[in-house]
C-alpha cells in the first residue's frame, strides 16, 4: 500500500485554502500510477516557488500544453486552466485574465508532477514533454508531425520548467 504524502508548506494563500487538499489527492494518484515504487515513509512534494510559477512557468504551460486536446482537457490528470483555454469555472469569459483559483489549481497540479521516486530530474513534468532522444519519457502529446513539445534540454521553454523545478534544491 502507498504511504502518506507529507506536504511542504504551500506559500500561495489560495493553494493553502483550497488547492492543498487537491494536491494531496493528485499526488496520491501520481504515487498510485507508478505502482507505489516509493520507499516506505512519507514523500515530500517539492515546494515550487509560486511567484516564479505565476510569472514564468504558467505562461509556458498555457502556451505549450493547455490545448483542449491536451492538458487543457479537465479529464486529464494534469490540467492547465486559463485565458483562451479551458476555464476552471465554465462561466468565466474566455478572454478574462487568469483567476486566482485557476492559477492555484494549475500550480497545485504542476507541483504534483514533480513527484518521482528517482528525484525531480526524472519527474513527469520534466520528462514527459521532452523528446525521447533527449532523455524524455515519451509523450502522446506530440504535434501533427510527431514531435514532442521540447526537442532538447536546451530549449528555452524547457529550461524555464527545469529552473523552477530544481530551484527548491531538488535533485
Amino acid at each position: 500500500m502507498c504511504q502518506a504524502i507529507r506536504m511542504s508548506r504551500a506559500p500561495h494563500a489560495a493553494v493553502r485554502r483550497g488547492g492543498l487538499a487537491a494536491l494531496v489527492a493528485v499526488g496520491a494518484a501520481a504515487l498510485g500510477a507508478v505502482a507505489c515504487d516509493y520507499p516506505a515513509g512519507q514523500v515530500d512534494v517539492p515546494p515550487g516557488d509560486p511567484t516564479v510559477f505565476r510569472d514564468q512557468v504558467y505562461p509556458v504551460l498555457l502556451r505549450d500544453c493547455a490545448f483542449s486536446g491536451c492538458h487543457g482537457n479537465p479529464d486529464r490528470f494534469f490540467t492547465v486552466y486559463g485565458p483562451a483555454r479551458t476555464r476552471l469555472d465554465p462561466t468565466t469569459d474566455m478572454d478574462a485574465p487568469v483567476t486566482a483559483e485557476e492559477l492555484a489549481e494549475t500550480y497545485t497540479r504542476a507541483r504534483s508532477m514533480l513527484i518521482s521516486p528517482s528525484g525531480i530530474k526524472r519527474s513527469p513534468l520534466l520528462r514527459k514533454p521532452l523528446a525521447v532522444a533527449a532523455g524524455g519519457a515519451g509523450h502522446r502529446g506530440t504535434d501533427p508531425w510527431g514531435a514532442a513539445p521540447y526537442a532538447s534540454k536546451s530549449d528555452p521553454s524547457y529550461q524555464v520548467l527545469v529552473g523552477w523545478a530544481l530551484a527548491g534544491g531538488g535533485q
